[in-house]
């Protein structure tokens, strides 16, 4: 019989370095809503920053423009902060 139990106690546990540099690691989160806005928008993404912990949202017609929106915010991001 298989213990997977004690597979997880070799895993280390500690804090991750955080980044310290701007924009270089977000954290992101797309939720929707059974509303529609005035705008036309149904989901919502929320884009924090582990550097400075700002956050960001954004409003989205559809899911399939994340990376419409999102690269194209990225890259000002890195223009603003760098």
């Amino acid at each position: 019989m298989c213990n997977r139990e004690n597979e997880a106690e070799n895993v280390p546990k500690g804090p991750k370095e955080k980044s310290t540099k701007p924009g270089y690691c977000m954290y992101i989160d797309l939720t929707s809503s059974k509303y529609i806005s005035a705008g036309g928008s149904k989901y919502w993404l929320l884009a924090v920053d582990e550097a400075t912990q700002m956050k960001f949202s954004m409003f989205l017609k559809q899911k399939s423009e994340v990376k419409e929106s999102f690269v194209p915010f990225l890259k000002e991001i890195d223009i603003r902060m760098a």
